[in-house]
């Protein structure tokens, strides 16, 4: 081996790789359990932003899983939902985010990140990781 070259063998790669697949399929399940709570906080405020007349709007606000995760609905079977969340109309103007909804849940971002972050934390302090050959 001429001066200077130096080789590196990874031991284990295959075993790290099951691994860090082991991992993440435990990962995933874990961020979408956890991502309940932020929908329902997503939810929680979203109702208390609408503007309220009969209070049917804010009653409609609901948390709903899917495969993936967790989705906030708003206005289901309210004909006049569409027009209070983005406006087009009568002097309202169109709004194509929304005024409620995507809003609301583009500010809890972050806390849906921290949480996430912290159950990546949690499942890999917990995981049983394969030891390499020596």
């Amino acid at each position: 081996m001429p001066d200077g070259d130096v080789t590196v063998e990874f031991v284990g790669a295959d075993a790290a790789m099951d691994d860090l697949r082991r991992w993440a399929d435990q990962l995933g399940p874990a961020v979408v359990a956890k991502s309940r709570t932020t929908a329902e906080q997503v939810a929680s405020r979203t109702s208390d932003r609408v503007p309220v007349d009969t209070g049917a709007l804010a009653g409609s606000v609901a948390v709903a899983e899917q495969p993936d995760g967790y989705s906030v609905t708003e206005g289901e079977g309210l004909g006049y939902a569409g027009w209070i969340e983005f406006g087009g109309s009568r002097g309202r103007p169109y709004i194509a985010e929304g005024r409620y909804l995507y809003p609301t849940a583009l500010e809890a971002e972050p806390e849906f990140q921290a949480a996430a972050e912290d159950t990546a934390d949690d499942t890999i302090r917990g995981f049983s990781w394969s030891t390499p050959p020596s």
